[in-house]
């Protein structure tokens, strides 16, 4: 358990440190490096944090709660047992490539980790003076446990937040082409792709919303979704074989403890603070309505854990928004707001590495012989 504390609190202060420094070589050089309309933001800081993150996550062992599962199915290529051939292709054509230059799982979960941070990091190009913020709280909300653990939609869903910026632009044809590569990693991604035809032409700002947000919280785990879910699972071949794990979850729900309610209460703050930060940079009205959207869904099955796989997609933009609070009111005269925020946030990213969530820890580096 010290380990874990030492391996997450180092990568922490790391990345935070790597990317402030990154920005001050971009604002000092005035280096913004204009291709097109995009921004490239990589600089040696930026790139040292995100190998030493490969690194440690390439090189773990048994930490995530579906690592052994990926390990074996990989391992498992080699000795031909056909596991592997049930993930999506761009997975498929990974692990076999792999396979076939002789690398060990770990070259897996390496490129795991180098795709998934790359591709969050990238997602900062639009505005690269939250990437601090975002990564702090890319850690401290837990999206930095989880991506250990449902590697492949995570995959999907950061390259998902790159394509954001298509929306914003217009461009369908690279927006869908990106979205075809996150589902080659997980299908589910599907799922987002119809917003890109209405999602920044809604707004979920003002009391109304708020109203919602907490009405939904209230009522939410008191409908029963169970029939309902279950019915569509066994309708749809690629989902037949959740539909006993459903059973289980719905026989064995959640419960509500400090770190959900502490969850609740950062969204009401984004929710309440949205209008003053979406006014200041309207360019995250996408990023905050997918938020919402999620939100809302949690609001209505977070207490049944396999379900979570459904507003996974969404409710981790809540990131970009919360790097934003944290950056407009690091300007402000609320900084001791700011303070609190941060200090409420390691708190709990400490008591989550405490419960170990997804598997977090212990923490352990691969076997020397593995």
């Amino acid at each position: 358990m010290i380990l874990a504390y030492i391996i997450y609190l180092l990568l922490l202060v790391l990345l935070f440190t790597v990317s402030s420094h990154n920005q001050k070589l971009l604002v000092a050089r005035n280096s913004l490096v204009r291709i097109g309309k995009r921004t490239t933001i990589w600089r040696w800081p930026l790139m040292l944090g995100l190998f030493v993150l490969m690194l440690v996550i390439g090189l773990r062992y048994d930490v995530g709660v579906d690592f052994l599962g990926y390990k074996h199915d990989f391992d498992g290529i080699a000795e031909g047992n056909g596991q592997w051939n049930r993930y999506e292709l761009g997975y498929w054509l990974v692990g076999r490539v792999l396979s076939a230059l002789g690398l060990g799982s770990w070259s897996l979960f390496m490129f795991t980790a180098l795709i998934t941070w790359y591709y969050f990091i990238k997602s900062y190009e639009v505005f690269p003076y939250l990437l601090k913020w975002g990564l702090f709280f890319a850690f401290t909300t837990g999206f930095f446990f989880a991506s250990m653990n449902g590697m492949r939609q995570t995959i999907a869903l950061v390259i998902f937040m790159y394509a954001i910026k298509y929306i914003e632009e217009k461009s369908l044809l690279k927006y869908s082409l990106y979205l075809l590569l996150a589902s080659s990693f997980h299908t589910s991604i599907l799922m987002a792709y119809p917003f890109y035809f209405f999602i920044n032409k809604i707004s979920f700002t003002g009391k109304k919303w708020v109203f919602i947000y907490i009405v939904t919280f209230i009522i939410g785990d008191r409908i029963d979704v169970r029939s309902l879910v279950v019915y569509g699972a066994s309708k749809i071949p690629k989902y037949q074989h959740y539909v006993t794990r459903f059973l289980q979850d719905f026989d064995e729900p959640l419960s509500m403890g400090l770190g959900g309610i502490y969850f609740f209460l950062v969204g009401l703050l984004v929710i309440i603070l949205s209008k003053s930060f979406l006014q200041k940079n309207p360019r995250l009205k996408i990023y905050y309505n997918l938020y919402f959207f999620g939100a809302i869904l949690y609001n209505f099955f977070w207490k049944y854990e396999i379900l979570g796989r459904i507003y996974y997609l969404f409710i981790w933009f809540e990131i970009f928004c919360l790097a934003a609070i944290a950056y407009y009111l690091g300007r402000s005269k609320y900084k001791l707001f700011l303070y609190l925020l941060l200090i409420t946030q390691i708190l709990f990213f400490m008591y989550k590495i405490l419960k170990g969530e997804n598997q977090c820890a212990p923490f352990q580096f691969i076997p020397i012989n593995n």
